[in-house]
Formats: C-alpha cells, structure tokens, sequence
C-alpha cells in the first residue's frame, strides 16, 4: 500500500510543516491536518521499521 510517504508527502520549513504537493495551490496545514499527517507517517515509519526486521532476519536465517 502506498501513502505516499516518506518526506515527498510532508515538507518542513522553518519548523513548520507545510502542504503536500497533492493539495494544490494550499501553502499551510491546519493543526488537524498536520496531525493526521505526522501519524500516517509514523504509521509508515513503523511498518518500515517492521520491514526492515523482518529482512535481517531473513538474512540471519539464511546464513
């Protein structure tokens, strides 16, 4: 499943998350959508994360 993450999704500057390229012509998130934002990210993040795990052993299991 793609969510479009990572960072091309969600751009910092000065501190301030900024809209996506996909909100065309908005330039601020409101505080909702910068929330909704950060936890799909984690979200992301995590199941990278899991991924990442489960290669390595994968790896270990192979050797």
């Amino acid at each position: 499943m793609d969510i479009g993450y990572p960072i091309s999704d969600i751009q910092y500057r000065g501190g301030e998350i900024m809209c996506c390229e996909t909100n065309y012509g908005r330039n601020f998130l409101t505080k909702e959508e910068k929330i909704e934002k950060l936890k799909g990210y984690k979200e992301w993040l995590d199941n990278e994360s899991k991924g990442v795990e489960e290669a390595i052993e994968k790896i270990k299991g192979a050797s």
